[in-house]
């Protein structure tokens, strides 16, 4: 088989899996990224766990929606920049065209219905379930040592006392590699 053949098929499997990602995970990229990790660091084993953390912490960081970002991360990784287009195709894809069909048809629901109603809350908790689940494997494999647990809870209080997210991200990063550095230098003392 052929790189080229080998990229193509790689393109293919990344389109067909974030579509089908797209189109049956409700509750947007963060309920996505258990399924993502699953399908692609376990099953397909294209991805270490330490690049599918990676991948959270960029598509979280970076401008735009969160599942795009993890499929153009994840593209790039298996298949390169033709990799890139072809996960964010899968992922856009679905969405897109359900969204169109909600735009044509929501306007004449009944917004009182109460299936309608039972819908929207039901997919609400499911998805809130599906985030709480996320965000303790992603502590759980983060969160090591002392330093990233303080970092983590003191991230935490500072989520709750509503100070933007730019900032504590911004304040984390000269934390983390102060944290490196004095790692660093207590191995090289040794």
């Amino acid at each position: 088989m052929t790189d080229w053949s080998e990229k193509l098929r790689r393109c293919a499997i990344l389109f067909w899996t974030f579509a089908r990602i797209a189109l049956f995970v409700l509750g947007g990229g963060l309920a996505m990224l258990p399924v993502i990790e699953e399908t692609f660091a376990v099953k397909r084993k294209l991805l270490s766990e330490e690049e599918v953390l990676d991948m959270v912490a960029v598509s979280q960081t970076i401008p735009g929606v969160v599942a795009a970002n993890c499929a153009v991360y994840v593209g790039m990784k298996v298949a390169g920049f033709p990799g890139a287009v072809s996960a964010l195709a899968g992922a856009v894809l679905p969405s897109f065209v359900i969204i169109l069909l909600i735009a044509v048809f929501f306007p004449s629901l009944d917004p009182q219905n109460p299936l309608l109603v039972g819908l929207f809350n039901g997919v609400r908790a499911a998805v809130t379930a599906l985030i709480v689940c996320t965000a303790y494997r992603m502590f759980r494999k983060n969160c090591r040592a002392a330093f990233e647990i303080a970092l983590a809870m003191a991230a935490l209080v500072l989520i709750l006392f509503h100070v933007p997210s730019v900032w504590i991200f911004f304040g984390a990063i000269p934390l983390g590699m102060l944290a490196l550095r004095v790692r660093m230098k207590e191995e090289d003392g040794k």
